[in-house]
């Protein structure tokens, strides 16, 4: 178009940068906002201002996006939506709800947009609490709210407050999509309620491969190994097919049942048939398998098989445990160098490394590794539960 002279309006630059905030494509974005200054549509509109704006916050360009926000003189519900969105987004939930505490009017996008972000950084009481207040004041939910609070729910593990949201999708969700089915199988699961959660997928008319790896991990996590393979067999049957994220679920579910076997047919399955290259979650679970069963050498050998990701400190974690578990000095050791040399600066990785020496009687060794993280003031981070009954 810009080639042919047929000069673009206000309306076509919108839809560019639409299309540069979906993939994002902040170059493209930024030669869109240096054509519309020559352009003459800015400043002072209000449409193509709002689109820019949304452009660099989704693309994380914060500084930018609120360079835009700040020069506006006409500002309405989208573009304070666009900025509060943004900083959600990435994270800065001070900026987000400063933003969102000088707003007046509100909608559902902007309740969302803070609800997500709390949840994404952690701060699920605060992402319950926005979602409660949204509730309290009758702002439509919609089933993106909804489901920001499922998973706020999930990690905060509240039994008491995942029957409340459970009778609100039931309530609020008549014609709910997958997704929505997906995250209140999990909240349930994650609750304690196995059932609840068997319950709800029984109920499904179309299911995907999330529904499958989500009640899989569940029924792992419940100590029904069996029923999750027998899970992952039904989902075949189904026609669909595997992902990454399955087969972490199934080698989970062989890890803690002991099935030895069918863990190893399983993720022979995953890359020979599926051709699913392995992640470091699936050898780490592998190597936690075979380790729990005393297979030292046949888990050692999977980690060098896969010798890119050979450095991940989870797979020797997991290895180390097997070691210490069976006694086996020596490989303990190794491992637990290992991990010690891939990140100095860990603590913990520093206190399995004298571990090991001490396990093998090399004090000296034990004592020098001790001293060096008492004369760098490290100390482990303390634990933190959020379980309610």
């Amino acid at each position: 178009m810009h080639r042919t002279g047929v000069p673009p309006s206000r309306f076509t630059f919108s839809s560019v940068l639409n299309a540069c905030a979906r993939l994002p494509a902040i170059l493209e974005g930024k030669q869109v906002h240096k054509r519309l200054i020559q352009s003459g549509l800015l400043p002072n509109n209000k449409i193509v201002e709002t689109t820019l704006l949304d452009m660099y916050a989704k693309c994380g360009f914060l500084d930018d996006a609120r360079s835009i926000f700040d020069a506006m003189v006409h500002k309405d519900l989208v573009s304070w939506t666009a900025m509060v969105a943004g900083y959600a987004n990435c994270g800065d939930m001070r900026a987000a709800r400063e933003l969102y505490d000088e707003m007046g009017e509100k909608n559902s996008v902007t309740w969302v947009a803070m609800i997500a972000g709390y949840g994404k950084c952690g701060d699920v009481k605060e992402a319950i609490d926005m979602y409660m207040e949204m509730r309290a004041r009758e702002v439509k939910i919609s089933d993106v709210a909804i489901v920001g609070a499922l998973s706020a729910c999930t990690q905060l593990g509240d039994a008491e407050l995942a029957t409340t949201l459970a009778a609100d999708v039931g309530r609020l969700c008549r014609g709910r999509g997958v997704f929505v089915w997906n995250a209140l199988i999990h909240m349930h699961a994650k609750c304690g309620s196995l059932d609840l959660a068997r319950k709800e997928f029984n109920a499904m008319k179309e299911r995907d491969v999330i529904t499958y790896s989500t009640m899989i991990t569940a029924l792992a996590d419940h100590g029904q190994s069996q029923e999750a393979l027998s899970m992952f067999q039904q989902m075949q049957n189904e026609g669909l097919r595997p992902n990454e994220v399955t087969f972490i679920s199934i080698l989970n579910a062989c890890s803690h049942g002991g099935l030895v076997k069918e863990g190893c047919e399983s993720f022979e399955l995953m890359t020979s048939v599926f051709g699913i290259r392995p992640l470091a979650e699936h050898v780490t679970c592998m190597v936690d398998l075979l380790g729990r069963a005393g297979q030292l050498e046949r888990a050692y050998n999977l980690v060098m098989e896969n010798v890119e990701l050979a450095n991940d400190p989870g797979i020797w974690g997991a290895f180390h445990a097997a070691c210490r578990l069976h006694g086996d000095v020596e490989m303990g050791e190794m491992a637990a160098r290992k991990l010690g040399e891939m990140d100095p600066e860990d603590p913990g990785n520093q206190v399995v490394l004298a571990s090991g020496y001490a396990s093998n009687s090399d004090w000296q060794a034990a004592e020098k590794v001790r001293k060096m993280i008492s004369g760098k003031g490290t100390k482990r981070s303390p634990g933190c539960s959020w379980i309610s009954g």
